[in-house]
């Protein structure tokens, strides 16, 4: 080989490097946007499906536009029935917003103190959903 051939050789490659960074740099509009579109799309899709499939608010049952359901969960000693001004009622919730803020107490004992209750009889839930967007979870004893 002789150096007129490598010469020639090497420029025709430079120019085929070149030629391929400006092709690439002189992409119309509409090629950026299909592009664009590609990335775009299924990233639209899997935050969609991700956000309907998982709701922020457990129930036992529960509706994709929105749940607002009630449950009872334990129930011992004996109802206020017998004794009706005995009975209270005692409620503590928390509440999350599109399942990334969460903040509340909704446990048995803040209930008790809701409720001026000292002895239990009963502990029920109750959840609300709307559209995952605002969730709310509630604890309510009853009791004496």
């Amino acid at each position: 080989m002789t150096w007129d051939q490598i010469e020639s050789t090497s420029v025709e490659l430079i120019g085929v490097r070149k030629r391929g960074l400006a092709n690439s740099l002189n992409r119309s509009a509409k090629q950026k946007r299909l592009t664009m579109r590609a990335f775009l799309a299924p990233g639209l899709i899997s935050v969609l499906v991700g956000l309907s499939g998982c709701m922020i608010v457990d129930a036992p049952i529960k509706g994709v536009l929105g749940t607002e359901v009630f449950w009872g969960d334990i129930a011992t000693g004996k109802t206020g029935s017998a004794n009706p001004e005995a009975s209270k009622e005692g409620k503590a919730c928390a509440e999350s917003i599109l399942g990334l803020l969460a903040r509340g107490d909704a446990s048995v004992r803040a209930a008790k103190e809701n409720g001026n209750i000292s002895e239990v009889t009963s502990v029920d839930h109750s959840a609300r959903n709307l559209l995952n967007i605002v969730g709310e979870w509630c604890t309510i004893v009853k009791g004496h």
